[in-house]
């Protein structure tokens, strides 16, 4: 078995350590004893079909553009493979370009590639923050938020995390107002943390890794040496960001 990886834009959405999300996959699919091959697009040619995961990180807005009006005659493709029920990462501005919408500051609305039920608006206020909170199945969460976008969820779609400290989907609301962070709906999975999100919270790693498994027919389980050492790091990271911020 070999998981095959399909990286959208990694030069147009590649801030933040991006990259480093894919690394963690790969990483610990590997200890697993498992294979995997990370394709790339950018925007030439088209987009094939076999992929057993999609990724796409974040960058700059006018990055963000960029990438998808490249995507504009793949996004039907895109569609067709999150309906076909591959999983979907999708981070930041990478995130909103996969949504059902962008409104612009200067007013325009442009559609996003449609995979995502959710639609985002830009704002001028900037969310800059440590943050933390709990997923669904009551993980400690955390990471960096730093984001100018108001976000809406649909289609009954849930937060991936629930925060209690920072800032999620709205960059003028903070937890305290507005504790929702991400999206889940079923193999479609979607955040707005950075660190990288998933070396720092590796219970989401193994989290969409199970997603993926299920949907291709492997098992995967995470029992590794190795995965114990780098989750201990990863766990005390987090206990001391969560602690400083409650203070």
């Amino acid at each position: 078995m070999s998981v095959r990886f399909l990286h959208l834009f990694p030069s147009q959405l590649g801030l933040n350590g991006e990259a480093g999300n894919l690394d963690v996959l790969v990483a610990r699919l590997k200890w697993a004893g498992i294979d995997s091959k990370i394709e790339t697009f950018d925007g030439s040619g088209s987009i094939a079909s076999g992929y057993d995961a999609v990724f796409i990180g974040s960058g700059t807005l006018a990055g963000a553009l960029e990438a998808l009006e490249l995507l504009e005659a793949q996004a039907s493709k895109l569609r067709e493979l999150a309906e076909s029920k591959i999983p979907f990462l999708a981070l930041g501005l990478g995130w909103e370009i996969l949504g059902e919408s962008m409104e612009l500051l200067d007013g325009r609305t442009v559609a996003g590639a449609g995979v995502f039920p959710s639609r985002s608006q830009r704002i001028a206020e900037r969310a800059s923050a440590e943050s933390y909170g709990y997923d669904q199945a009551g993980n400690l969460t955390t990471g960096y938020a730093n984001h100018s976008s108001e976000i809406e969820l649909l289609n009954d779609s849930q937060p991936l995390i629930s925060l209690e400290a920072g800032f999620g989907n709205s960059s003028r609301q903070s937890a305290k107002q507005r504790s929702d962070e991400g999206l889940l709906n079923q193999n479609l999975m979607a955040a707005r943390l950075n660190g990288p999100l998933l070396a720092l919270n590796p219970h989401l790693a193994d989290q969409f890794l199970a997603i993926v498994a299920r949907n291709s027919g492997f098992s995967y389980r995470q029992i590794s040496a190795e995965a114990k050492v780098a989750d201990a790091y990863a766990a005390k990271a987090r206990a001391e960001l969560r602690d400083r911020l409650a203070r």
